[in-house]
């Protein structure tokens, strides 16, 4: 892979294909994509997409001294940081790591855009004064990032009516790479049917759209803006003090609320097919999420709803990390534990020698690649070109995992039984020869010696092992243990005893009849925790989320009276 002699400095948000259409100009490329080296076709950077790919391998094509990385390129040039605040984190890390090494494969299915419909919908857009401006300013005009966003239509710096591309025509030469003063591209242009009566709800969406991209806030979780959005509703009257939703009133205000939209392009997804009767995404929306909401969505509901959505998920991010109990997790934040932005530049004085001493103690290629400053696909690079690089990298890392694990475990086997510590099933997989030399060497937790004593003075001391044993799982923190016989037996390790010899131990019967509980009575105690624990979380208690949080059944309750 050859690298670029020159690369334009990106303009503030600017798309990464107003980017390359820069670059082709100022390098004579023209407007095609023909032109291009090899790589950059392969890699479809000139595509007019929101979710690039592959752009670790356009890091490394940087020219030297180029101070891009691929967070960088993905906060500022993406439209990734616009739908992170409403991804799970996991969905986030996944975004990330195909943008930056995968091809991108069904990456807006994962990320739940193409189940919105929205997407098909938008068109692409741009603003004529910015476009004056920027030639003015720059010498020339470029694609913004928030023109780009669905229900944008409103410029939000400029206040002034997008326009938008014929689609129709447009498709045709979707290969060339062109900007918004060309005159092909200011032919295909249509004006948008704006009536007045739309302008000031079109320009508050923009603008919360606009707040969202530039904030670059960690996820969200989707129970904390479904509950900012429930109290619009209830201070609107919508709903009750519950939460339970007056759909009626609901249907009719988010009618009255549509009516100051537009019927067309993405707005038209949105709007009610039946009269009386909310749309579904609206009352799945208020009501207990289960998926990924897409932005429009949420922030149209927050218009509607009077909520002031970028600024809550502003307040909670710096709330969170003033008080110290949270680490960000937005594009910069969750990037940043793999690839700091700081560090981030592309860093060719590394030295080999110092990336293959962390390939010998086991780093992982994220911990190098942070730690030495330069992208992944050089680390993977690096450890390639040694004969027997991979094979010596995976024992390391094995090995360092291996010494993790017995750490860890050491140092819970000191408080926890053996099956209770986290690493204990993979250790018996596969080191089991080292545990059970562990457990026979402290053995603190095991009863394998016979016990010979006359079965009266071993029923006392089981019946007092009994009592202690029942109070003790009654205070383990966590969701409640159900305390039964087959449990106290396994945890004190006498359930061949229990099983044979029960009914030549009196005392010991009688204290376990005194300390395990009915059914009932656990469930009661469970509920009673699950109460407690929503409370703690300052969430919701409803009747549905306290069985889920105690793991219960409803009927269950009931059927065990």
């Amino acid at each position: 892979m050859r690298r670029l002699h020159f690369f334009p400095t990106p303009f503030h948000d600017e798309t990464l294909h107003s980017i390359f259409s820069r670059y082709a100009r100022l390098d004579g490329l023209g407007t095609t994509r023909g032109g291009f080296p090899v790589d950059l076709r392969r890699m479809g950077f000139s595509g007019n997409v929101p979710f690039p790919c592959h752009l670790s391998d356009l890091v490394d094509m940087l020219p030297v001294g180029t101070e891009l990385s691929v967070p960088v390129l993905i906060g500022r040039h993406t439209l990734l940081p616009y739908y992170q605040p409403f991804l799970t984190e996991h969905q986030l890390r996944t975004a990330f790591a195909q943008m930056s090494g995968g091809n991108g494969h069904a990456l807006e299915l994962r990320l739940g855009v193409i189940a919105s419909r929205l997407e098909s919908t938008s068109r692409i857009r741009f603003c004529p004064t910015c476009v004056d401006q920027d030639r003015e300013n720059l010498g020339v005009a470029y694609w913004h990032r928030v023109h780009q966003l669905p229900g944008v239509w409103i410029c939000p710096h400029h206040t002034t009516l997008l326009k938008a591309l014929d689609h129709r025509r447009f498709s045709r030469c979707r290969k060339r790479i062109q900007l918004p003063e060309d005159d092909e591209v200011q032919s295909t242009t249509l004006d948008l049917d704006i009536r007045d009566e739309h302008y000031t709800t079109l320009l508050e969406i923009s603008q919360m759209s606009w707040e969202v991209l530039q904030a670059n806030n960690p996820p969200c979780p989707a129970w904390q803006v479904r509950s900012a959005l429930l109290d619009g509703a209830k201070a609107l009257g919508l709903a009750s003090t519950s939460g339970r939703l007056h759909l009626g009133a609901l249907a009719a205000h988010m009618e009255s609320f549509f009516q100051r939209l537009p019927n067309f392009g993405e707005f038209s997804i949105l709007q009610a097919r039946a009269v009386g009767i909310p749309e579904q995404w609206v009352t799945k929306t208020l009501r207990k999420p289960r998926r990924t909401r897409h932005p429009l969505k949420l922030l149209v509901m927050a218009s509607a709803m009077k909520v002031d959505l970028p600024s809550f998920i502003q307040k909670r991010e710096e709330a969170l990390r003033g008080s110290g109990e949270h680490e960000r997790a937005g594009v910069a934040q969750v990037i940043s534990r793999v690839f700091p932005i700081e560090k981030l530049v592309l860093n060719v004085a590394a030295q080999p020698q110092d990336l293959w001493a962390m390939v010998m103690q086991g780093f992982s290629a994220d911990e190098m690649s942070a730690s030495l400053g330069v992208s992944l696909a050089s680390v993977y690079r690096a450890i390639r070109a040694h004969s027997d690089g991979s094979a010596i990298w995976q024992r390391a890392r094995y090995a360092r995992d291996l010494a993790q694990r017995r750490e860890r475990f050491v140092s819970q086997y000191t408080s926890h039984l053996s099956h209770e510590c986290s690493d204990y099933v993979w250790l018996h997989r596969h080191d089991r020869a080292w545990l059970s030399a562990h457990l026979q060497l402290v053995g603190h937790h095991r009863c394998d010696q016979k016990d010979d004593r006359p079965l009266s003075e071993l029923d006392a001391s089981l019946a007092g092992q009994v009592v202690v044993c029942a109070r003790a799982l009654r205070v383990v923190p966590g969701k409640p243990i159900h305390i039964t016989k087959s449990r106290i037996a396994r945890e004190l390790d006498v359930v061949s005893r229990f099983e044979k010899q029960l009914g030549r131990l009196p005392l010991c019967s009688a204290a376990l009849v005194a300390a395990c509980e009915s059914t009932g009575e656990f469930r009661r105690r469970r509920l009673l925790w699950a109460m407690q624990q929503l409370e703690v979380d300052g969430r919701l208690v409803t009747p549905s989320l306290l069985y889920k949080t105690a793991s219960i059944r409803p009927h269950t309750l009931y059927d065990s009276e």
